[in-house]
């Protein structure tokens, strides 16, 4: 039997992922929800934007104003260019993304939240909750309920199969897969949903946001004294519309607007393009050292690893990974990436013992 030190315990609580999901799924999203409140603010408590108005124009006139070119949409015209276009011309540089910011965040928050959420419920149906294996090794020192509770729940999913009559041959490596298929297939998803939300954000804010951010480094490592002209978050805009009086009198208005929600926007949106290079590439990298992981060698190095090490003699290390299986394996994985060494240790000398156990008895008989 597995000698058992005094061990302390010290999990994160209310995690059923490692740290890498928790950068898509909890760090990004709270940062995403930190931008929304300060665009929100500024929409409904500041002044989002700010017209110049012909001498004749009223308060009510200003203040109509201000309402129809933000619901409408600006567009960006060069200082250099002295003359307004013709209305019928086109317009370049057309801003209308400014009013749909903060729904835009939040739409990428529930992308980065589904995952998730998706994972949890599916480790719910699978019948193996890890959120509630986790949190049952909370405790400070000699958690032996929390670790006997690990113990048992993974000893009935591995040996669930081997219980029940009809599920041999390929029903039954399903059965000891699919969390593990499940669990890359979150995986694919987070890396899928940081690289494409570069493009979601190149139709929703309608210039190419994917080489924003070199654009802006270039600009600055060039000490580039337009920036403040930047045609993708101007501050200064023009707006067209048209007043209607009696009769077929139609009097059409091209005004000067400042949008200070602009500042925001942009120090906003160049902080997401760099934070989603970032998670990209670490998410990436993530994914490929959990397929490595997976490897048989690897699985063999993990487990020779976490068994403790008091044991006297570690035999049959490859029939035991067998035993876990893919399933098991990325279980105590998630598990002891949410736990101490220690603890980690003690629950995969237990399962080692018990393995040991039932296959002196099957030889037996």
């Amino acid at each position: 039997m597995v000698a058992e030190a005094r061990y302390g315990l010290k999990t994160h609580g209310h995690e059923e992922d490692d740290v890498v999901d928790r950068l898509n799924s909890r760090i990004t999203v709270m940062a995403l929800a930190m931008c929304i409140f300060i665009l929100t603010a500024k929409t409904y408590v500041g002044d989002p934007i700010n017209c110049w108005t012909p001498a004749q124009f009223t308060g009510t006139h200003n203040a109509y104003t201000n309402s129809i070119c933000w619901l409408k949409g600006t567009y960006y015209l060069p200082s250099d260019e002295i003359t307004v276009p013709d209305r019928s011309k086109p317009r370049t540089y057309h801003v209308s993304y400014y009013q749909w910011t903060p729904y835009i965040l939040v739409i990428m928050s529930v992308l980065f939240l589904l995952p998730k959420f998706l994972w949890h419920a599916y480790t719910l149906r699978a019948g193996l909750n890890l959120r509630r294996l986790v949190n049952s090794l909370k405790g400070n020192v000699e958690n032996e309920k929390g670790i006997e509770l690990v113990q048992k729940k993974l000893e009935a999913h591995l040996d669930a199969p081997r219980r029940l009559r009809g599920k041999t041959g390929v029903k039954q490596r399903y059965y000891y897969t699919r969390l593990s298929i499940v669990y890359f297939v979150i995986k694919l998803w987070y890396l899928t949903n940081s690289l494409g939300q570069f493009f979601l954000l190149n139709a929703f804010l309608a210039f190419p946001f994917s080489g924003y951010g070199f654009e802006a480094m270039r600009k600055f490592f060039r000490y580039d004294d337009d920036w403040f002209e930047s045609p993708r978050f101007p501050r200064i805009t023009m707006c067209d519309f048209m007043i209607r009086h009696l009769g077929s009198n139609q009097h059409w208005y091209a005004i000067q607007c400042n949008l200070p929600i602009n500042l925001f926007n942009e120090k906003i949106f160049l902080g997401i393009w760099f934070w989603l290079l970032i998670l990209t590439m670490i998410n990436f990298v993530n994914m490929i050292l959990w397929i490595i992981s997976l490897r048989m060698q690897s699985r063999i190095n993990y487990v020779r690893k976490h068994i403790d090490s008091s044991m006297d003699e570690v035999r049959n290390i490859n029939g035991f990974v067998n035993y876990l299986q893919l399933d098991g394996y990325i279980a105590f994985r998630i598990i002891s990436k949410n736990s101490d060494e220690v603890t980690a240790q003690v629950i995969l000398g237990r399962l080692y013992d018990k393995y040991e156990q039932t296959r002196a008895t099957s030889s037996t008989v």
